[in-house]
């Protein structure tokens, strides 16, 4: 499966200009744009509250790639037996 964002995936956020977001898990729901010095912007959304680059608090927020990290539900990167099953619901 390829680590590539695609809309409707999941992703761990990896980076933030705070770090309080770092490490929820979010849904990606669409290419933005590009930004010069960040490259492609998501829309992002998440169960959880998200803090933006501004101090902004809520479920949907922009994110650059580079900060995302697919995650691969079938994958076994942690070197475990346990699947894990992803899902966001609003």
């Amino acid at each position: 499966m390829s680590n590539e964002l695609e809309p409707g995936c999941l992703a761990i956020i990896i980076e933030s200009v705070f770090g309080q977001s770092v490490g929820q898990i979010v849904q990606c729901i669409r290419i933005k744009g590009n930004h010069s010095e960040h490259g492609v912007i998501w829309t992002v959304r998440a169960q959880h509250e998200l803090v933006s680059e501004f101090g902004g608090k809520g479920h949907v927020m922009d994110s650059p790639a580079k900060w995302l990290k697919k995650i691969n539900p079938d994958s076994n990167e942690d070197n475990t037996r346990e699947k894990r099953d992803y899902e966001i619901s609003f």
